[in-house]
Formats: structure tokens, sequence, C-alpha cells
């Protein structure tokens, strides 16, 4: 029982990370909290879901849309700071192959390369956060962080997004994380931007299309370390990858669903 709890604790985590980093890092602050709270109380009730067909069509529609566009992003992401020179294309591919190499058994063979890999995931945001933090620069915290404090009407698909990854787990794993875990999983996230801002300052954290990056390329100790960005900067990869894997499983879920319904 304490070995799924902390599967489970372990791939919200993952989840929810590469949701707000993709979708919403460049979001209100303020909205990203309130979307979270929201979904911390209806937890009880998406405890107690039950699956339909019009769900089951709905997690397919929305599970391949995020697929497709977690591929696009990702190979975006590696061609501009990883992988310049290479084909897109190659990248695509490759992409897709290694996660259906990774799914291609199921859930257990997939949150076990999840545990395995989440080691080396928490060593490099570990890194990451001691070589940054000696570039903070506290005076950004008036000017720049109190204006992230605002709300607007993308807290709405804030909270549906949220809300869907829970289901989504839910009917996977017949399981859902606990209330501190699920608080827990927004610290980093929102601890990374704050001081990815108090680092570059508010401007620069919009002009940048990958700001984290960018801060990264700032690291640089005695004569031989530096340029750690593209090292550190798998940080992201392994959230994108593991999203992209986590909804690949939802589907091939849901079409098992489907086909034993239609025999």
């Amino acid at each position: 029982m304490k070995k799924n709890n902390i599967e489970i604790n372990l791939l919200t985590m993952m989840l929810i990370e590469a949701i707000i980093l993709l979708f919403f890092f460049k979001e209100s602050l303020l909205n990203i909290l309130i979307s979270s709270i929201i979904v911390l109380f209806l937890l009880p009730l998406i405890n107690h879901f039950k699956r339909n067909k019009l769900f089951d069509v709905i997690t397919l529609l929305i599970s391949f849309f995020i697929i497709f566009f977690l591929i696009k992003e990702i190979s975006i992401f590696i061609t501009y700071n990883l992988l310049k020179y290479y084909s897109t294309t190659l990248i695509v591919i490759s992409i897709i192959i290694t996660t259906l190499i990774v799914t291609k058994n199921g859930y257990h063979t997939f949150i076990k390369t999840l545990e395995i890999c989440s080691y080396f995931y928490l060593l490099i945001k570990l890194i990451s956060f001691i070589l940054i933090i000696p570039n903070i620069d506290i005076t950004n915290f008036n000017n720049t962080l109190l204006t992230e404090l605002t709300i607007n009407n993308h807290l709405i698909y804030i909270t549906l997004f949220l809300l869907f990854i829970l289901i989504s787990i839910k009917s996977i794993t017949n399981k859902l994380p606990n209330n501190k875990m699920y608080t827990l999983s927004f610290i980093n996230p929102l601890i990374m931007k704050t001081i990815i801002i108090l680092v570059i300052g508010k401007t620069l954290f919009n002009i940048y299309p990958y700001p984290y990056v960018n801060v990264l390329k700032r690291i640089k100790y005695l004569d031989f370390i530096e340029r750690m960005e593209g090292i550190l900067s798998f940080e992201y990869l392994f959230c994108f990858f593991f999203t992209i894997s986590f909804f690949t499983i939802v589907i091939k879920n849901v079409l098992k669903k489907v086909l034993e319904f239609l025999v």
C-alpha cells in the first residue's frame, strides 16, 4: 500500500509540474494558486467519480490533444536549445518510438521507469537550484513579483486541466494523491518561476521563449563549470516525456475498454 502511494504521488508531481511548466508557466501566480485550491476542495468529489461512455470519448480527445501538443512543443524545445542542427522530424520520431517502448507493457512498466528516472531528475533539480541561487537579485521582488498577483479568465482553463489530470490518474490507478502531496506538487514550479523572475526580472522573463534555460546559461563557476544548460534543461524533458507516456497509457486503456464493449 505504501509503495502504491509513493507511485501515485510521484506521478502526480510529474504531471502537474509538466502542465504548469508548459501550459501555464507564464501565467499569473495567483491564478495557479487559486486553481490548485479549487481542485483541492474538489478532490473528495473526484474520488467518487465513475467512468462512462461520454467521459471516455472526452478523455480520448483531450489526451490526443495533449500528446500532440506536447510532442510539438518538446521537439521545438529540443531543436531550439539542444540539437539545433538536427531534423525536427527525426526528433519527433525518436520521441514517439521511445514513448511506445516505455508504454508497451502498460502502466506497471511505465511507473517503474518513472520511479528509476526520478532519482536522476531530482538530482538535476537540486543541482540547478543550488547553482542558480547566487544569481538571484532580490531587488527584482517589489517591481516584478507583485505584478504577478492578478486574476484573469485563464483561471477556468487551469482548473479544468488540473481536474482532467487527477481524473485520468483515478481512471488508471483507482487512487488519488492525498491533500498534502497534491499541495506539495505545486511548490517546485512556483518556486522555480519565482527564482527565475528574481534572477532575470519580469521583462526578460516575458521576452525569452524559455526563461529557465536562459537562467541556466548564467551559471558559471571557476573556469570549467559553464554551459550547463544543456544538461540541466533535461529537467524539462523528463516532465514532458513522462506526461506524453502517461496519456498514451490513458488512450490505450480507454481504447481497450471500448473494444471490450464492442466485442
